[in-house]
C-alpha cells in the first residue's frame, strides 16, 4: 500500500499534465514551446549561477581550498530545505487536505505519513539537485573527479537534509498554530515571511564583494557554519577525503533521528489533522452593510482579498514591491554608499537612470499575479464564468490588480531615488513613463500566458504559484523583455539624449503590449466559452 500511495502522490506532484495544466498529446505546439522555454530557463540559470561558482572554484583551487565549495553546497541545500518545508509541511504533513478521504480507508496512518514524507523529500531532492548542480560541477572539476567521492556525495545528499526537514516541520506547525489564534493570521504570516527573506537578503548583500565575485564575501561565514554543525562537517569530510567513518556518522545520526521523528510524530499528526486549525474569530455585532461598486472595482477588491489570503502567493508575487520599497527608502539614508557603487557602474559607461530602471524592471518582472491569478480560481472558476460579466473584463481586472500592486510603488521609488541621487526631473518623468508602459507590457503578457496555459486542477496553491508553466514563463519572459530593452539602450544610447531615448523605449514597450492586449481580449472569451461548454 505504501508504494501505491507514493505513486499516487508523485503523480499529483510531478505529472506533466498537472504541472503544465494541459494534455501534451492534445497540444503538441504548446508542448514544444514549453519544452524550449524550460531549456532556456535551465540554460540561463546554470549559465549565470554556474559561471559564478566556476569562477569561485578557480579562486579556491589557487588557494588549495576547493573543499570550501562543499560548504556552499551544504548551506544552499539547507536554505532551500528551509524554504520548501516551511511552505509545504503544514499542508503535506499537518492539516493535509485529503485527510477526510484517507482517514476512513483501511490504511495504517503511519503508512500514509511515510508516503507523504517520502514525496516531500523527493520534491526537496529534485529542487536541491538542480539548484546545487553548478556547485557540484565546479567542485569535481577543480578538485578532480573521483567515483568513490561522487558515490559518497550521492549518499550524503540523501541524508543531509533529514534533520532540517524535521526541525522545519515543527516550526511550520508552530507558526500555523500561533498565528491561527489571531484574526489577521494571514497578514502576520506574510509579514514574518518577508522579514525572513529580507533578513537573508540584507545579510547576503552585506557580505558580497561586488568588485570581484559576489560569492567570495560569503566564504568565511559559510565555512564557519559548516564546521560548527557536525553533519555538515561529516558530509564535507566524507566527500572530500572519502572518509567512510564520517559518512556512517551522517547516515546513522540523521537517519535514526528522522526515523524516530516519523515514528513518534504519527499520533500528533493524527490529532492535528482531526481537529484542524481553529482560528480565533471575534464578533463585533455590527450589522452587515452593502455598498454598490463598479464591476471592475469589485473584481479588483476580490483579487486583493485572494492575494492576502494565501501567504505563499503574497510572498512570491509581492517580493518585488517590498524589495523596491526597502531599497528606495534606504537610498535616503545610505546615499554615499549607493553613489559609490553607482559611480563604478557609471564609469563603465552606464547611466544612473538605466541602472535604476534595471532594478525597477526586475521588481516589475517579479510581480506576476496576472500570470497565475486566473489559475488560482481553481474549482471556483465556474462562479466567475457563470456571472453576467464579460470574460475580457475579468482578465483586465486581474491585469489592473497587478499594476496597482507594483506601479504606484515603482513611481514613488523612482521619485525617492531621484531625490537622493539628484536625478534631473525630466529624466525622472521619462523613467516613470517607461516603467508604466513596461508594467503594462509585463502584466498583459502574463495574462496572455495564463490564458494560454491555465491550471485549474490543483490540490495545493504551491503548484500554481511556484511549479506551474505560467509562473515560469512569466518570470523568464519578463527577463527576456528586460534584455530586449537593454539591447535598445545599447544601440540607441550613442545617437540620442537619454530622455529622448527613454521616451522612444516607452513607445516601443507600448507597441509590444498591443498584441498581448489583443490576445487577452480574444483568448479570454474563447477560454470562458469553452469552459462553459
Amino acid at each position: 500500500m505504501y508504494n501505491t500511495l507514493v505513486k499516487l502522490y508523485l503523480k499529483e506532484s510531478f505529472s506533466l499534465k498537472r504541472l503544465l495544466g494541459f494534455d501534451l498529446k492534445k497540444s503538441k505546439v504548446k508542448a514544444i514551446l514549453i519544452g524550449l522555454a524550460i531549456i532556456y530557463s535551465l540554460v540561463v540559470f546554470i549559465g549565470a549561477i554556474g559561471y559564478m561558482f566556476f569562477d569561485l572554484g578557480k579562486i579556491l583551487d589557487q588557494m588549495g581550498q576547493t573543499k570550501i565549495l562543499l560548504s556552499f553546497l551544504t548551506i544552499y541545500s539547507l536554505s532551500l530545505s528551509i524554504i520548501i518545508v516551511l511552505f509545504r509541511a503544514s499542508g503535506s504533513i499537518f492539516y493535509y487536505k485529503d485527510y477526510d478521504i484517507t482517514a476512513p480507508l483501511p490504511i495504517h496512518p503511519r503508512t500514509i505519513l511515510w508516503a507523504k514524507m517520502t514525496v516531500l523529500l523527493l520534491i526537496l531532492y529534485a529542487s536541491s539537485f538542480v539548484f546545487t548542480l553548478p556547485i557540484v560541477f565546479s567542485y569535481f572539476y577543480w578538485n578532480g573527479f573521483s567515483i568513490l567521492g561522487f558515490l559518497f556525495y550521492l549518499v550524503g545528499f540523501i541524508f543531509l537534509p533529514l534533520v532540517p526537514v524535521l526541525v522545519m516541520s515543527f516550526i511550520s506547525l508552530l507558526i500555523a498554530m500561533i498565528t491561527a489564534k489571531f484574526r489577521r493570521s494571514k497578514i502576520i504570516n506574510i509579514i514574518l515571511m518577508f522579514v525572513i527573506f529580507l533578513g537573508i537578503f540584507m545579510v547576503s548583500f552585506s557580505m558580497n564583494d561586488v568588485e570581484t565575485n559576489p560569492l567570495t564575501g560569503q566564504i568565511d561565514l559559510f565555512s564557519g557554519i559548516s564546521n560548527a554543525y557536525p553533519p555538515f562537517e561529516w558530509f564535507m569530510n566524507a566527500v572530500h577525503d572519502q572518509n567512510i567513518v564520517h559518512l556512517l556518522y551522517l547516515v546513522g545520526a540523521n537517519g535514526i533521528l528522522f526515523f524516530l521523528f516519523v515514528y513518534f510524530i504519527n499520533g500528533y499528526v493524527q490529532r492535528t489533522n482531526q481537529r484542524g486549525i481553529r482560528a480565533n474569530i471575534k464578533k463585533n455585532g455590527k450589522a452587515v452593510t452593502y455598498q454598490e461598486r463598479s464591476i471592475v472595482t469589485a473584481l479588483v477588491q476580490k483579487e486583493f482579498k485572494k492575494y492576502f489570503s494565501i501567504t505563499l502567493y503574497a510572498v512570491n508575487a509581492g517580493l518585488g514591491p517590498v524589495l523596491l520599497t526597502v531599497l528606495s527608502v534606504a537610498s535616503l539614508f545610505y546615499t554615499s554608499q549607493i553613489e559609490g557603487f553607482l559611480g563604478e557602474m557609471v564609469g563603465a559607461g552606464l547611466d544612473v537612470e538605466i541602472l535604476i530602471m534595471a532594478l525597477v524592471g526586475f521588481s516589475v518582472a517579479m510581480t506576476y499575479t496576472s500570470a497565475i491569478s486566473l489559475s488560482l480560481e481553481g474549482k471556483n472558476f465556474w462562479v466567475i464564468k457563470s456571472l453576467p460579466i464579460k470574460a475580457e473584463t475579468v482578465m483586465f481586472s486581474k491585469i489592473l490588480f497587478n499594476l496597482l500592486l507594483i506601479i504606484p510603488i515603482a513611481v514613488i521609488s523612482i521619485l525617492l531615488f531621484g531625490f537622493s541621487l539628484r536625478i534631473d526631473i525630466v529624466n525622472q518623468l521619462s523613467l516613470i513613463l517607461l516603467v508604466i508602459t513596461f508594467g503594462i507590457l509585463i502584466s498583459t503578457m502574463d495574462a496572455a500566458i495564463n490564458l494560454w496555459v491555465p491550471k485549474f486542477d490543483f490540490t495545493n496553491e504551491v503548484e500554481v504559484i511556484k511549479q506551474s508553466a505560467g509562473a515560469m514563463l512569466a518570470i523568464f519572459g519578463a527577463f527576456g523583455l528586460m534584455a530586449l530593452n537593454g539591447i535598445f539602450y545599447y544601440f540607441l544610447n550613442p545617437h540620442m539624449s537619454l530622455s529622448l531615448m527613454m521616451l522612444l523605449m516607452t513607445f516601443l514597450n507600448g507597441v509590444f503590449a498591443v498584441p498581448f492586449i489583443y490576445v487577452v481580449k480574444n483568448k479570454s472569451t474563447l477560454l470562458f466559452n469553452r469552459m462553459k461548454a
